[in-house]
């Protein structure tokens, strides 16, 4: 048994060799998971919007309506202030769309997306241009960069703090897409090995593989449970920091 190859297989995207008129579409196991993630997400907001009438209808949108207060009294009043309501509406959707891409691993024949740096990588650059549209709007271009240099700080060491300031914030934006990044695909990659415990184990010696079978599925289920809260903590935590970066270049020190 090649232990990295199914680790691969089932970590790594897949190219599912579309082409079209004599052209290689880039469609992956990962574009697939992005697309459909995105038109559930879709579907089920606008069918939710439309049930007001009946109980359940009722029902849904309550809890909406108490997740939309959430991520607005929690995150975005706390961290950027009166200012950030605007942004509302993009803070809601990060948040579910975040985290439907996560539990999208744990439905079979979908993986992961956001064990992928590329998607990651494409989220984090969706808040950095937030962060930096806020700059912009609420300080101009040279507020925005007067924001980078400290006040009180000695004229000899602006050309040293901006720089650093600079690439602080780009810093900022990178560390969004690897915490993500990193934690989802570890994630993934220890429930793939506990499985793989019973087969590893069962080529030694059949018995040994029938009595790793339930401490081996037991694990299995006790972090299935833990990425499941994962999840839901990795997409609190990026839309968060997503805030508090957004507002420390809104509310300049």
């Amino acid at each position: 048994m090649d232990v990295a190859e199914i680790i691969s297989h089932h970590i790594l995207d897949h190219d599912w060799g579309v082409t079209l008129a004599g052209f290689r579409l880039p469609i992956t196991t990962h574009t697939v998971t992005l697309f459909a993630v995105s038109v559930v997400l879709f579907l089920g907001l606008y069918w939710i919007s439309l049930r007001r009438q009946s109980r359940r209808g009722r029902l849904l949108t309550t809890l909406m309506e108490e997740y939309v207060v959430f991520i607005r009294d929690g995150l975005v009043l706390p961290n950027m202030g009166q200012e950030g309501k605007r942004f509302l509406p993009y803070f809601c959707t990060l948040f579910l769309f975040v985290l439907f891409c996560a539990l999208a691993g744990l439905v079979p024949n979908m993986k992961t997306a956001t064990s992928n740096i590329s998607v990651t990588a494409a989220l984090a650059l969706c808040s950095g241009g937030l962060i930096l549209y806020c700059g912009l709007k609420f300080h101009g271009f040279v507020g925005f960069l007067k924001g980078f240099i400290p006040s009180g700080t000695p004229g000899w060491l602006v050309p040293l703090i901006f720089p650093l300031e600079v690439v602080s914030l780009i810093i900022k934006i990178c560390v969004l897409a690897i915490r993500l990044f990193a934690n989802m695909l570890s994630g993934h990659m220890v429930l793939i090995c506990l499985l793989l415990i019973v087969f590893v184990v069962g080529q030694m010696h059949i018995a040994a593989g029938a009595g790793a079978l339930l401490p081996a599925m037991g694990l299995e289920l006790f972090m299935t449970c833990l990425e499941i809260l994962v999840a839901f903590l990795q997409a609190y935590v990026f839309t968060l920091l997503t805030t508090i970066f957004a507002g420390s270049v809104i509310h300049t020190h």
